[in-house]
């Protein structure tokens, strides 16, 4: 599951893979912001990282950033790839910064995907 390129220093917690681009800091902060627990794995992505094999298996798109949640929805692992679906993910996960009414969760997704455009 967790690949050995990029171990886990804690294999409870949300494995983040990325680099501090505009982009890559998107997962990071939301992660920071919601109090999460999780290591945070560089992919060098001006030396290919994001090919390794390893990290496909993560994110077949090869694009960072990335997460592994060993702790998904059913209980089993889960793999995220996409910034916008990662903070759609943990805002959902956590219960937090995701409205519930329709009305109000629509307004926080227009902004997420305007963000991610």
């Amino acid at each position: 599951m967790f690949p050995s390129r990029w171990p886990a220093t804690d294999p409870t917690r949300i494995q983040l893979y990325s680099l501090p681009t505009p982009n890559g800091q998107k997962a990071g902060i939301v992660l920071e912001e919601l109090g999460l627990p999780y290591d945070a794995h560089s992919i060098n992505i001006m030396k290919g990282d994001q090919f390794d094999p390893e990290f496909v298996r993560i994110n077949p798109n090869s694009k960072i950033p990335a997460i592994l949640d060993p702790n998904g929805p059913d209980g089993a692992p889960i793999t995220i790839m996409e910034s916008g679906a990662i903070l759609h993910y943990l805002a959902r996960k956590t219960g937090q910064l995701m409205p519930t009414d329709p009305r109000g969760e629509n307004e926080v997704l227009q902004w997420l995907f305007f963000q991610v455009g």
